[in-house]
């Protein structure tokens, strides 16, 4: 159940963080490659989506979801 627990919670975080902290990184992330508008940046910035953030949220909410869950959700 732990394991299941912390499945979900990684969903979860990787939905709310990318709507929470996506467009900050993506600033951060154009201004410091000058990356021009069009489709080669937006390609860019898919694949600083895809290949690093969503891996880093949803291992950050494993880890959230496992310590939750063996905190607060088991006896004792």
């Amino acid at each position: 159940m732990k394991y299941l627990t912390a499945f979900f919670l990684g969903l979860v975080f990787v939905f709310v963080l990318s709507f929470l902290i996506t467009p900050y990184i993506n600033d951060l992330y154009i201004s410091y490659k000058e990356i021009q508008p069009g489709p080669d940046g937006e390609s860019e910035l898919l694949g600083l989506l895809i290949y690093i953030q969503w891996p880093i949220f949803f291992t950050t909410g494993l880890i959230c979801g496992y310590l939750v869950h063996t905190k607060y959700l088991t006896r004792k």
